[in-house]
């Protein structure tokens, strides 16, 4: 006996070593593990079951791992259209995070996890869990029942670097509950750290996450090294986002995001960059070095005309340096939905419309040859992320011995047909949407099924959201108000 058999399926993307695709296949999961899989007539014949799911129109991958968002952000969707990211940030810190509760941010996460969750996705690595407020996300995610890397938000510099700035070099304009000191970042993620590494059955990691760059000190960045190496934790961030703010770091301490984090320690296996737009060659060497991590968020890049996905963006050659890249989707409200498998498209195409290749398909460039067993962007979005969340020995492909998470995808929907083994993966990669998705399994327990969420009460959560944003949305003080963005520094 066993917990759980998907019988019949009409083809598995296993992502193991040997990349096989497999057709009419069983699996068996037991314990929240996958015991084996194969021939589904040899599989049935081995194992009775407490549950059998028949997969005999559906193709059957990993569980994709998103490997960059933020997940209190919901109230703030469509509100910051139409500005460049540093005025971008002093909006969400001065606004967004100001309207956040305990309840409403316990909310925004379950709104966001199912939005993800529904398109295929069973693992969130959060860049920013809101100090003061870290137990909202963990009720969330162990509701959900989905996994989850929490990195604590972490700033520590809250003034500017001259009293005739704005604040664009500190971000000053942060409600007085965030602003916290040193010692206060420190200790608290400790706490953190103590209280939920491990939550809910193993499913939640706490992390840290040097929010921005320009505004954390030497003294921060050192102590958060010290308690990740000391409680196996990790460290994340946002770094070379935009040409402006590598300068605003530049400004105040000297080096370039990776160059400071780098000569602080930071980097390693267990430190993962998100956005990374604005690096040089000397960085990439450093990433490199350290088998550092990064996070390619090309949705709010196009969004945020950050450059990630032009020619100025480094990402083709960070993956053929061997440096380990995994994808995300950031904000609700940096113009992208928590689909990553329109992530995996936006990467898969982007990059080669931005280099105009003259000799078609270019691998260095994301592009798909006919049949291709392994692209780069699915890679990302499965195996690399695993590896860079350090959970690459339990998630990120379907092999016996990992745990069971396991999304079904509809091959019967218009966009997929004709669909054979052929031409699957790269009709995924190009033709494929995240609503295909029909069945999701997490640590062998179903979270998704037939479309519909089994953990929570979708539609509570999203009046709720729904509820709440029609009294969030209107105080944006910008409505009323427009501003004027000037770069101060600029002006020196």
């Amino acid at each position: 006996m066993v917990d759980t058999l998907i019988v019949n399926a009409r083809l598995v993307l296993t992502m193991d070593p040997k990349r096989r695709l497999l057709e009419n296949a069983a699996i068996a999961v037991d314990e929240g593990k996958i015991v084996d899989m194969g021939d589904s007539a040899a599989i049935k014949r081995k194992y009775k079951a407490d549950k059998v799911i028949d997969a005999k129109n559906f193709f059957v991958t990993p569980g994709l791992i998103n490997g960059h968002i933020h997940l209190e952000s919901a109230y703030d969707k469509s509100m910051m259209d139409d500005v460049p990211v540093v005025p971008w940030c002093e909006r969400y810190f001065s606004w967004s995070y100001m309207c956040l509760t305990k309840e409403n941010y316990y909310y925004a996460v379950l709104k966001n996890l199912i939005e993800g969750v529904k398109t295929g996705t069973t693992t969130y690595t959060d860049c920013g869990t809101i100090q003061t407020m870290e137990a909202s996300p963990v009720k969330a995610v162990t509701e959900m029942g989905v996994r989850a890397v929490l990195g604590r938000d972490l700033m520590d510099i809250h003034e500017s670097t001259k009293s005739d700035y704005a604040s664009y070099d500190s971000f000053t304009d942060l409600c007085g509950r965030l602003q916290e000191t040193t010692e206060q970042n420190l200790s608290r993620s400790e706490a953190f750290i103590k209280k939920y590494h491990g939550a809910a059955d193993g499913r939640i990691k706490t992390w840290m996450d040097l929010q921005q760059v320009c505004n954390v000190s030497p003294e921060l960045c050192k102590g958060v090294r010290e308690l990740a190496d000391r409680y196996d934790s990790g460290i994340l961030t946002h770094a070379a986002v935009s040409h402006d703010m590598v300068e605003m770091t530049r400004k105040r301490f000297g080096r370039r995001d990776i160059e400071y984090l780098y000569d602080q320690g930071c980097l390693g296996p267990d430190f993962m960059a998100a956005h990374m737009a604005w690096v040089d060659g000397g960085e990439l060497l450093m990433l490199k070095e350290t088998n550092s991590n990064v996070a390619h968020v090309p949705g709010s890049s196009m969004h945020g005309v950050y450059s990630a996905v032009s020619t100025r963006g480094k990402f083709p050659q960070m993956v053929k340096m061997g440096i380990n890249v995994t994808i995300g989707n950031d904000e609700s409200s940096t113009g992208t939905a928590h689909d990553l498998v329109r992530d995996i498209w936006t990467v898969s195409v982007g990059h080669a419309e931005a280099w105009h290749p003259m000799i078609f398909p270019d691998p260095d460039l994301f592009m798909l040859k006919t049949a291709d067993p392994s692209p780069k962007a699915v890679e990302m979005a499965t195996l690399n992320g695993a590896k860079a969340l350090k959970w690459d020995k339990e998630i990120g492909s379907l092999e016996i011995g990992k745990a069971a998470d396991i999304v079904m995808w509809d091959l019967n929907r218009p966009y997929w047909v004709p669909v054979t083994k052929e031409n699957v993966i790269n009709n995924f990669v190009y033709n494929g949407k995240g609503d295909s998705c029909d069945t999701v399994m997490v640590n062998g327990k179903i979270i998704v099924e037939k479309g519909k969420v089994k953990t929570v009460n979708e539609q509570k959560v999203i009046d709720y959201v729904q509820k709440r944003g029609e009294k969030i949305l209107p105080t944006a003080p910008w409505l009323k108000k427009p501003e004027i963005w000037e770069l101060k520094w600029v002006k020196e």
